[in-house]
């Protein structure tokens, strides 16, 4: 088999040489019996050398309209494979697969690059495939995001929600309120507590009977000492006395 490098090299020359053959110079008779036809080859030649030059200097959008616009003009199959040519080099896989089949199928007898054509649209066939997945993981990543998107920002509504009902209704967080109320529940009680101390008679409390047994005690103590018979003598009498 053909190198497949060496093929592709070859391409627009043999292409070129076959349109040019296909093409030719009208004859006198076609020329005489059907000018409409003559005007049209003429023009389709005109398109064909426009068309070459543009895929010479890389313009292949300028190259596949030039190519169209000669296949209209005059439907010879090798302008199909021109086509094709121009859809590869503009990474357009899928279009340029169609038109090399159509140019095998279209084409009298087996074109003499044939298996370069067969090649190529294997290969075109396969980068198609390749796009068109690239093509689904492209868009299921956007509705992925999207979805992420949406969820962040339902997230963010609701969060905002709750900070709008709790700024008009504090009681809306029972968690937060609970401790204040546990303390305002506590705090009567010990207010109740020390009113009730406050309110006890003075007679009542255990200090002020602490302090008159202790002043009765003193009082007893210095009355004794004032009515006590004095104390005995305890010397020896002297001799005489």
């Amino acid at each position: 088999m053909r190198s497949l490098i060496r093929s592709r090299r070859s391409e627009p020359r043999a292409l070129s040489l076959a349109l040019a053959l296909a093409l030719g110079t009208p004859s006198l008779a076609v020329a005489a019996e059907d000018p409409a036809v003559a005007a049209a080859e003429d023009a389709a030649r005109e398109k064909f050398s426009e068309g070459n030059l543009a895929y010479d200097l890389g313009e292949f959008d300028r190259a596949l309209k030039a190519f169209s616009e000669a296949y209209r003009l005059k439907p010879l199959p090798a302008f199909l494979f021109n086509i094709a040519q121009c859809h590869r080099q503009l990474n357009n896989p899928s279009r340029a697969a169609f038109f090399y089949r159509r140019y095998l199928a279209l084409s009298q007898g087996e074109p003499a690059n044939a298996d370069v054509a067969r090649e190529l649209s294997a290969e075109m066939e396969t980068q198609a495939r390749v796009q068109e997945e690239q093509r689904r993981e492209r868009e299921r990543f956007a509705r992925d995001r999207e979805l992420q998107k949406a969820r962040e920002q339902a997230a963010l509504a609701e969060a905002r929600a709750n900070e709008a009902k709790l700024a008009v209704s504090p009681s809306a967080a029972p968690e937060q309120n609970g401790a204040s109320q546990a303390l305002a529940m506590q705090a009567p009680e010990a207010s109740v507590q020390t009113e009730a101390g406050a309110s006890k008679p003075l007679t009542r409390r255990w200090y002020f009977w602490a302090g008159v047994g202790a002043a009765a005690l003193l009082t007893g103590g210095a009355v004794w000492a004032a009515t006590a018979p004095g104390p005995r003598d305890t010397t020896l009498g002297t001799v005489g006395r």
